[in-house]
């Protein structure tokens, strides 16, 4: 079997590429390849990872969307990346931005998964998908976490959720009151 190094690395490849695809798979050295196995019900010939080498890491997801990146998210995402050995950030489609806050985002989709996975916390950040269980199938996490002031989804009761209850002590460390500040 390969490190815990080698299978978070082929388990971020696999979540922000849907599965490892065959010509990844045909790359993989040896032991590699011992670490994974043809993705269930999988009609492109994708790959997932074994059980017993998923099993050598945590996983902690959190998501927001992530337009203005301010020093409540690095809190925020600080405090999720304690949860686990791996964190993935979600961030919200455009059309769910656009929905939930009653405005467009300023950044696209995929500039703020950009932005969001640039930060030292994130592992990896990925875009959402219209609906929330595929993107949770997608990531397989550990625990969920959400931050003081996000309502948590209705989850599977086997996953563990965090909801945070600390914030930035800055007042001001809130999407809201930049955008306010700078008239957005």
């Amino acid at each position: 079997m390969g490190s815990k190094e080698e299978a978070i690395q082929l388990y971020l490849l696999g979540v922000q590429n849907w599965g490892i695809t065959k010509a990844v798979y045909d790359e993989l050295n040896d032991i590699q390849r011992t670490m994974v196995h043809p993705k269930p019900g999988a009609r492109d010939g994708s790959y997932a990872l074994n059980e017993d080498v998923r099993s050598l890491f945590s996983v902690a997801l959190s998501g927001g969307v992530f337009d203005i990146i301010h020093p409540g998210h690095i809190h925020t995402l600080q405090e999720a990346r304690k949860q686990a050995d791996v964190l993935v950030v979600v961030v919200a489609t455009d059309e769910t931005v656009t929905k939930a806050k009653g405005r467009e985002p300023l950044h696209t989709q995929n500039e703020r998964a950009e932005l969001a996975g640039a930060l030292k916390p994130v592992d990896l950040a990925i875009v959402g998908v219209s609906r929330w269980q595929d993107t949770l199938a997608r990531v397989s996490p550990d625990v969920v976490v959400f931050g003081y002031d996000q309502k948590p989804l209705p989850l599977p009761p086997e996953l563990k959720v965090v909801q945070l209850t600390t914030h930035h002590p800055n007042p001001n460390s809130k999407t809201g009151k930049v955008r306010e500040a700078f008239g957005l």
